[in-house]
């Protein structure tokens, strides 16, 4: 798939999460509670600058409601974007996975930008199964950000811009999409939760935290046949303001990523307090 042009690529962290590992890893890591960070993509090209997913902003409230979740002093939306001299109001375009808080919380600042999501999760959001509900429970649109600020994608394979096409992945959401970005070094998807950790190709493993697990494995194939690269927006792996080298796509059976939380013994991930 020759697009172009090239983007760059720039991750941005607005938090930690404290979850079970089998949030992330279907029917594997019950034993287990791991720290995952919350990631942004910053996605620049010409002059464009487009944000995939826009992160945590109240992390007291899902710290107290929903999980464990603190950051650091560099980790909200405005000190992320200001680390690469980004401002609010220079962001043309915000790209949702998916909506739920973890990575559309922050929406709402952007009131300048054109949003975009699938049309599927949209309707999805408003009547969310029981188990995502308060996911959900927060406000995607005010009075500066309305529906009419949102693009709705119905289809798949929607190419948004020359070398940035968005793809359906559904299964932890009824409506997630990926977004396929041409780089230097090949197509990168912003996966977001459709995958999470190096193992979730190499077992393969659909997220826990699911509408369907068996949508969730067929996005994981369809992330495989089209992406080079991929930037999961939970991996562990990723250092803040990284902006190259992305995990290559691993094929089934690939050894655990040296370092990686799958390769640790349980006893050496603690629990953040």
């Amino acid at each position: 798939m020759a697009l172009k042009p090239e983007y760059k690529i720039t991750a941005l962290k607005t938090g930690t999460l404290t979850v079970d590992k089998a949030a992330v890893t279907y029917m594997s890591g019950f034993d287990r509670r791991i720290d995952i960070p919350v990631w942004s993509a910053a996605v620049e090209t010409g002059g464009l600058k487009i944000l995939v997913d826009t992160g945590i902003s109240d992390h007291e409230r899902w710290n107290r409601e929903l999980s464990p979740c603190w950051h650091e002093e560099d980790e909200t939306i405005e000190a992320a974007l200001s680390m690469i001299g980004w401002r609010i109001r220079d962001v043309d375009i915000v790209i949702n996975s998916h909506l739920h808080y973890d990575h559309a919380e922050n929406n709402t600042r952007f009131a300048g930008a054109q949003f975009v999501v699938s049309r599927a999760e949209w309707e999805y959001a408003k009547d969310p199964i029981p188990s995502q509900r308060k996911a959900y429970d927060f406000s995607w649109t005010d009075e500066s950000t309305t529906y009419k600020d949102y693009q709705l994608i119905a289809v798949d394979d929607f190419d948004l811009l020359p070398g940035i096409r968005l793809i359906q992945t559904p299964g932890h959401s009824r409506g997630h999409q990926s977004i396929l970005v041409n780089t230097a070094e090949g197509v990168v998807c912003i996966a977001g939760d459709a995958a999470c950790l190096p193992e979730s190709f190499s077992s393969p493993s659909a997220p826990g935290v699911a509408t369907s697990i068996e949508e969730g494995f067929r996005s994981l194939e369809r992330i495989r046949d089209t992406s080079d690269r991929v930037f999961m927006n939970h991996d562990p792996n990723i250092v803040k303001y990284q902006d190259s080298g992305f995990l290559i796509v691993p094929k089934v059976g690939d050894a655990p990523i040296e370092g990686s939380i799958e390769s640790l013994p349980p006893r050496i991930i603690h629990h953040h307090h």
